[in-house]
């Protein structure tokens, strides 16, 4: 997909347009997720009762078949041929290898920041300075929510352009993501408040079950394909540099 010229991004229209995209693809998004998730509960049983000793072995399994599936998706929103094209489906290759990759980067640079953020306080952990720190911490890694479209489009990795984005529309960006957060939260409490009546009328097996398939099969793929989406056509808009041409 050719752009013309790199412009100004709009996050809540970028959210509108993600929101549309997944509800008029959704079979094909439920297709593909639905997998994936099965795959993340097998995983969750096989550590608890056969792995319990293998450290993080989770963290990074989950990070994998989270990548496969993003990695399809980033490509289904932005490429018009890998949606007509009967072979686009989930693979494992390089393009996911290094997604999950940077995934699991990100989450040890995280974790490493937060141990020496308590560790420069000495233990004592003011609101002030959490807000600080976690202000700090979207500066620095909101930029790099791009690099994963670039790695799923094989473009290359421009941290410039992904700073300046995420400088000009930060506000804007971060007003959009509490509001994404609200309305997930939102969406989870509309499915536990028939659960409840299930309860009450001395059904909670049924309650748990129906939440679970609700939750799991239908909600998750939901929200994980328009926050891919979101940073899809944020990538699109304002973060990719020059006009781009992705290698199918």
């Amino acid at each position: 997909m050719d752009r013309p010229q790199t412009q100004t991004a709009r996050p809540a229209a970028a959210l509108l347009d993600a929101f549309r995209f997944v509800i008029a693809h959704r079979w094909p998004c439920l297709v593909r997720a639905v997998p994936v998730i099965v795959m993340t509960g097998l995983i969750a049983w096989l550590e608890t009762n056969i792995l319990a000793s293998a450290e993080y072995f989770r963290l990074v399994v989950n990070d994998i078949l989270y990548a496969i599936f993003a990695v399809y998706w980033h490509r289904y929103t932005l490429l018009e041929e890998a949606r007509e094209s009967p072979e686009s489906g989930l693979h494992f290759g390089l393009r996911e290898i290094r997604y999950a990759g940077a995934m699991v980067g990100a989450a040890i640079v995280t974790l490493v920041l937060g141990k020496l953020y308590v560790v420069s306080n000495g233990g004592n952990v003011s609101a002030a300075s959490v807000v600080l720190f976690v202000g700090l911490l979207l500066l620095c890694f909101l930029p790099l929510m791009f690099v994963f479209p670039a790695i799923a489009l094989d473009q290359p990795i421009r941290l410039v352009p992904f700073v300046r984005s995420v400088i000009d529309m930060f506000l804007p960006l971060l007003g959009v993501m509490l509001l994404a957060l609200v309305a997930v939260v939102g969406l989870y409490g509309l499915i536990y408040l028939p659960m409840l009546l299930l309860v009450l009328l001395k059904w909670p097996e049924m309650a748990g079950i129906l939440f679970y398939l609700l939750s799991s099969f239908v909600i998750m793929p939901f929200v994980l394909a328009v926050g891919i989406s979101f940073v899809s056509f944020l990538y699109r808009d304002a973060a990719a540099g020059e006009p781009f041409t992705p290698v199918r």
